[in-house]
């Protein structure tokens, strides 16, 4: 028999290079899904209706990775300033979100991808979260050393009915910690996975969808080696492969 890789969707991110305005995807995305044996497409923003609908009909899934950009505020009723949009990318990742929760489409969030797929569902965002009182430390670490900047920062308590938990037989994990934003409220039809001390949502999913799942650390950092990051692509890429059958 034939094998069959799952096909997955990456979304790319609008950053302009001097003159030029281009879309890219960080590579940790797509060796991630390379090590699992799936088969990584981009998706541009000039994907839409009819032609979007197309190219998601023969996906078996879609990651929502990070990106440099944030949600613009006006989706989620804020009016703060933010120099980092991308506005394309808004547009697209709102529809597949869309698209999945009518056709069943598994689909991970990674940092950007956990606050855009919240705030496509009715959810809202902190703006700075480090300017919240009494929270951990959540920035980016100040380092060129990647060993350095996805080292474990603090710790999550994972929920008591979490798939996490269940994949990982545990009710803690410690994860790395890269975001100036988070969730403030989270969308009603989502459910919480895992907080960290400080109470801020850092993983969710969507009830009675077969995967839809996202968390606001950086899985795709030691894919392969890590045992959580293990235990949530293999657990995608699952899904995506039950579909693709």
């Amino acid at each position: 028999m034939e094998h069959k890789q799952a096909l997955i969707g990456v979304i790319t991110c609008h950053k302009p290079q001097g003159l030029y305005q281009v879309q890219s995807v960080n590579e940790f995305y797509l060796n991630a899904l390379e090590s699992y044996d799936a088969a990584p497409v981009l998706l541009t923003h000039q994907l839409k209706g009819r032609s979007l609908q197309r190219v998601l009909d023969g996906l078996d899934g879609v990651l929502f990775t990070g990106s440099h950009s944030n949600v613009h505020p006006e989706l989620y009723g804020a009016k703060h300033l933010e120099p980092r949009l991308d506005r394309g990318r808004d547009s697209l990742a709102f529809s597949i979100v869309e698209y999945s929760k009518q056709h069943g489409l598994p689909v991970l969030g990674i940092c950007r991808g956990f606050q855009e797929m919240n705030v496509a569902l009715g959810g809202s965002l902190h703006h700075k979260v480090y300017q919240l009182g009494g929270c951990v430390e959540h920035r980016e670490p100040d380092t060129e050393d990647f060993t350095k900047k996805y080292a474990d920062q603090h710790s999550l308590q994972l929920a008591q009915d979490s798939w996490l938990g269940d994949w990982l037989d545990s009710d803690t994990i410690q994860v790395n910690s890269l975001h100036n934003q988070g969730i403030n409220r989270l969308a009603e039809p989502l459910l919480v996975e895992a907080q960290a001390e400080d109470g801020l949502v850092e993983a969710f999913r969507l009830a009675e969808h077969p995967f839809f799942y996202a968390v606001q650390w950086h899985p795709e950092w030691q894919a392969s080696e890590n045992k959580v990051s293990q235990a949530i692509f293999s657990q995608f890429l699952a899904a995506a492969k039950r579909r693709a059958a």
